[in-house]
């Protein structure tokens, strides 16, 4: 019988049999993968668990480190690949097989789809959802850069008020040393006799992780601690948690 990963994990030393438990807890909760709450919740990186993941289940890991297979690029466009959130890395028999980097290899639907655009047999490797994110971003920017018109994503807080404004074109021209195309000027909001208070995106966005995180690791010190002092069992707190 396969190993659950979290047990592999915990046998691995890779996390605490403590850190496995609150995670559980979550996902008893919120629901999702055990692997991704680990991640989130920084008890381990995406690459020990993508290292994990492919020893559990044997499926190889996928490079995305070096260069792309320009062949393998052509088999998807760069909208597959962002909406699947796979990229192809390889070709195998002579173009028979097309070796695609996937988060989920057991996600069938995903899997069936790209082996009918492809139009080939599908060989998955494991990558991490960010590690593919990055992938694609990385090695199908020249056709992002000739053909998306992204206008841009707005950061509201819960008051509907605009906290900061993110320009994928501005952030992709700076890389290549393009000009972006020209938009309105931000208007500064002064405060205390001026100066533009609006953060930018990246603070705004680290802010709101960093309080969840802290927020996170707040509520599990307070259970683990109600349950070490006895005023109510793990299994009570799961039932109750379950419940809602």
């Amino acid at each position: 019988m396969r190993i659950r990963i979290g047990d592999l994990l915990v046998k691995a030393g890779v996390i605490t049999d403590l850190q496995l438990k609150a995670a559980l807890a979550e996902q008893s909760q919120w629901g999702g993968k055990l692997g991704d709450i680990l991640v989130r919740m920084e008890f381990l990186t995406e690459e020990v668990l993508v290292r994990a993941l492919s020893k559990q289940s044997g499926i190889p890991r996928a490079d995305l480190s070096g260069e792309p297979n320009k062949g393998a690029l052509a088999r998807i466009s760069p909208e597959t690949a962002e909406e699947f959130n796979v990229v192809p890395v390889g070709v195998k028999e002579e173009g028979r097989t097309l070796v695609v980097a996937m988060s989920d290899p057991g996600n069938v639907m995903v899997t069936d789809h790209v082996r009918q655009i492809a139009g080939c047999k599908i060989e998955a490797h494991l990558a991490g959802a960010s590690a593919i994110r990055n992938a694609i971003a990385r090695w199908y920017r020249g056709a992002e850069l000739n053909e998306e018109q992204s206008t841009g994503m707005k950061i509201m807080n819960n008051a509907g008020n605009t906290m900061a404004t993110v320009d994928p074109r501005k952030k992709r021209a700076e890389a290549t040393g393009r000009t972006a195309p020209s938009a309105p000027p931000p208007v500064a909001q002064p405060r205390n006799g001026g100066g533009d208070v609006r953060p930018s995106a990246v603070e705004v966005l680290r802010g709101v992780e960093e309080t969840q995180r802290r927020s996170v690791a707040a509520l599990k010190a307070m259970v683990e601690l109600l349950i070490e002092k006895g005023v109510f069992s793990r299994e009570e707190y799961l039932s109750r948690v379950k419940s809602r």
